[in-house]
């Protein structure tokens, strides 16, 4: 065993489950209540990250958004185990809004408010910007594809229809920086000069710092603050009920779904990057998605199931992710 890679996987995984932990012990303590996590949640998603994740996105150049790896690789994965678990919960015997949180209780992933920060303390700026692209074009189709599992089995009982839910679900802060921030990089790619410089007045580099570093500031503290909200709204509930399908929802969800993005990497983008191959396996192996849980109570689909599944795979990937950390690390 390397100790020195040991040691890497500790400074980067043991902040962020630490301040998971405090926001769970201040959840406990009363000192954040349901309405705090509420505006929390909000500042976060409305302001902090799609900052966040524009100023990333936009300092990069263009031709390292088509990166198969973190754009396709991810789905195709996503594909591979939902059919294989679509095909358990047949052979089970699971129906309704039971089967449909079976499947994509395997997929859906913390890829934002856990996934960011972990690829920002693992491979720096460029590791956010990567996370960030996957954020932006992969995290939709996880949510598309829960809508079109709740349909599929008939359940459900929001009042509002799925097309209202979808549009709202793409025309989302997070998607639109991303889209935003390639767009910028578009632009700026037509003033590059051979050496990468940019090729602009001194008024418009220096405006454009400025307005780098005022996101920087508004995005940096988005990433603690989804923490905190995260550990404090963990609820055990159900979790002594359905162990087996809660042992292989969650083990698709930290084990199977990496371990499966990793081969498809290895063998079908060879030349990936080590950066890109890392984001986008340390994204697959996060645990269950708060945004899972939120839209299942809104539509009515086993929300006891879904709140174990987000709890104990949260609980969980302490111990799992700084293993594909390690992995990753060493490749």
């Amino acid at each position: 065993m390397d100790f020195s890679r040991v040691m890497d996987v500790l400074v980067i995984c043991v902040p962020v489950f630490a301040v998971l932990g405090l926001g769970k012990l201040l959840g406990i303590k009363g000192r954040i209540k349901e309405d705090h996590c509420q505006f929390i949640n909000w500042l976060v998603y409305t302001f902090s990250l799609p900052s966040l994740i524009f100023n990333e996105v936009a300092r990069q150049r263009f031709d390292s958004f088509l990166d198969p790896a973190v754009v396709l690789m991810p789905l195709i994965g996503l594909a591979l185990v939902a059919m294989l678990t679509m095909a358990v919960a047949k052979v089970s015997g699971y129906k309704g809004g039971f089967a449909a949180a079976f499947v994509f209780g395997t997929f859906w992933a913390n890829a934002t408010y856990i996934g960011l920060p972990l690829c920002q303390n693992a491979f720096g700026s460029s590791g956010l910007a990567k996370a960030a692209i996957y954020n932006g074009f992969v995290l939709p189709f996880f949510i598309l594809t829960g809508y079109l599992l709740i349909g599929f089995y008939g359940a459900g009982t929001g009042d509002q229809k799925i097309g209202a839910r979808l549009k709202k679900a793409f025309l989302n802060p997070i998607l639109l920086s991303a889209v935003a921030g390639i767009a910028v990089a578009l632009v700026a790619e037509q003033f590059r000069n051979t050496d990468g410089s940019l090729n602009l007045p001194l008024p418009v580099v220096a405006s454009a710092t400025l307005f780098g570093s005022f996101l920087k500031m508004i995005g940096a503290m988005g990433l603690p603050l989804a923490l905190l909200s995260i550990g404090a709204s963990l609820r055990w509930e159900q979790t002594r009920t359905h162990l087996g399908a809660l042992a292989w929802t969650v083990g698709c969800k930290l084990v199977v779904l990496p371990l499966v993005t990793l081969l498809l990497i290895r063998f079908l983008c060879p030349d990936t990057s080590p950066v890109a191959m890392g984001v986008t396996v340390i994204l697959a192996g996060t645990p269950s998605a708060v945004a899972m849980y939120v839209i299942s109570c809104q539509m009515g689909v086993e929300r006891g199931f879904v709140s174990s599944m987000l709890v104990l795979s949260t609980a969980l990937s302490v111990f799992t992710i700084p293993v594909w950390v390690y992995v990753v690390k060493g490749l």
